[in-house]
């Protein structure tokens, strides 16, 4: 009898540690999860790397070097060029052929990573990152204001809400959603892009405006691509450096000096091309 209580201990004893090291089992599983990459989305929209929480931190705090622009290669890269454009199809053809251009830059590892690929110029690669990110807003934005020199094309969400809007006027508009308990910031925003997309129905920016400004990008994405490709050694890295900057500056500049890229942009701001049309 005190043989068979003895044993009843002792197997009751290994079922608690068996159970316990079944919870231990599930917590390392779960602390584990906090040690996988971050995923994130990069300079290439739609393509994403994987960046480790050691790669984020040890990023953080750096302070990227600053270079000079060369004002003589600001001229020539603002120097007027011609194209003729004058259907929309004529119009996609030449933002597509720029976006091809672009890709093929990116799958190389973009700019940012010729600057990385050279020890020397890897404390300016912030300059490459921006490169990489500004061409993409630069090329996203033609290719949308070719699609949308007459009017702002909507489909699906874009859509109902502007037939809603038009349906039930401002203040049914905003009723509407309200009892379905939306947020008013979303709902002023909602409203805000309907009267947009309803003025933009007499929009009618003629091809050859869009063509000076693809023309202008041409020359922007071509020394783009000549950069991503340069060999740089002791020789040389000056004029990649400061080539490099000069191009982001003209390209941040065309943000505000050109109407149609401004355009584009007030439309990205009102609601993003992402949301409305579903690509890029």
């Amino acid at each position: 009898m005190k043989v068979r209580f003895l044993y009843s201990l002792l197997l009751a004893g290994l079922l608690i540690v068996g159970c316990g090291g079944g919870v231990e089992g599930e917590d390392v599983v779960e602390k584990s999860s906090f040690q996988m990459p971050i995923k994130e989305n990069t300079w290439v929209r739609k393509e994403t790397v994987r960046k480790t929480k050691d790669d984020f931190f040890s990023s953080k705090g750096k302070k990227s070097l600053e270079v000079p622009v060369n004002s003589a290669l600001v001229a020539k890269l603002k120097t007027p060029v011609s194209l003729s454009i004058s259907t929309l199809q004529e119009c996609l053809d030449q933002a597509n052929a720029l976006d091809k251009t672009r890709h093929a830059v990116q799958n190389r590892g973009g700019v940012w990573g010729a600057y990385e690929a050279v020890m020397k110029a890897k404390p300016y690669s912030d300059y490459g990152m921006q490169l990489d990110s500004q061409t993409n807003r630069m090329v996203f934005s033609l290719q949308h204001i070719c699609k949308n020199s007459q009017e702002r094309k909507l489909g699906g969400w874009g859509a109902d809400t502007v037939q809603r809007y038009e349906s039930l006027g401002k203040e049914g508009f905003q009723n509407y959603y309200i009892e379905l308990g939306e947020v008013l910031g979303d709902i002023d925003r909602w409203v805000r892009f309907a009267e947009f997309a309803i003025q933009s129905r007499n929009r009618q920016i003629p091809y050859s405006k869009i063509g000076e400004s693809i023309a202008r990008a041409k020359t922007l994405v071509d020394l783009y691509d000549d950069l991503s490709q340069r060999k740089i050694d002791d020789t040389n890295m000056q004029t990649f450096l400061t080539e490099g900057a000069t191009l982001l500056s003209v390209i941040n500049e065309s943000f505000t000096s050109d109407p149609q890229l401004m355009l584009a942009l007030q439309d990205e701001e009102i609601l993003p091309f992402d949301d409305i049309e579903g690509e890029m």
